[in-house]
């Protein structure tokens, strides 16, 4: 089962590299994936929704969902599941980014990005609407940089949603009226 996984992978991953990279693609999609790394795109958004009274509660219980999410992927998931990234397993020799030290599964850049995505959706619609396409373009950048599988970024987005999901109604219902 894994080896199919693996292959179905690797079929995606060979037609991304051989039908959409292009000169502008490749100065495009480095500049996105970078704006996940750490999660810094996102942890700065939260920060700022404090400010405002208005959206301290969307700000507040994106930075729960951005910890709660680091905590069970890089904390628990990558440690558990220690695949290499295809970029290891099979090098190619135009990568666009350094290859990063950590494992493959699940995407981190995926998950901080879909689990923050739905934080702010669940808030404001038309704000997560906003985010999601550009979670989704994170998302699709660790493919295009050749540093994910699509089942490691299909898995942190899933993981990225759920949190958000289960944390962002229980902020709501038991903290809201502090951060009003």
């Amino acid at each position: 089962m894994i080896d199919a996984i693996t292959s179905l992978d690797f079929s995606v991953l060979i037609w991304i590299q051989q039908h959409l990279r292009c000169a502008f693609l490749d100065m495009v999609f480095p500049w996105i994936t970078h704006l996940a790394d750490k999660g810094w795109f996102w942890i700065v958004l939260s920060v700022i929704l404090l400010f405002p009274r208005k959206t301290r509660l969307c700000g507040a219980c994106m930075l729960a969902c951005l910890a709660i999410d680091c905590l069970l992927g890089e904390g628990l998931i990558k440690h558990l599941f220690p695949r290499q990234r295809p970029c290891v397993v099979q090098p190619i020799d135009d990568m666009l980014i350094a290859i990063p030290r950590t494992v493959s599964f699940p995407s981190g850049h995926s998950a901080s990005s879909f689990t923050a995505s739905t934080a702010l959706f669940l808030h404001n619609r038309r704000a997560g609407t906003a985010a999601y396409v550009l979670a989704t373009l994170i998302a699709f950048s660790r493919l295009y940089c050749y540093v994910h599988f699509p089942s490691d970024v299909l898995c942190g987005i899933l993981l990225g949603i759920c949190v958000a999901l289960f944390v962002t109604p229980f902020f709501k219902h038991r903290l809201g009226h502090k951060f009003s």
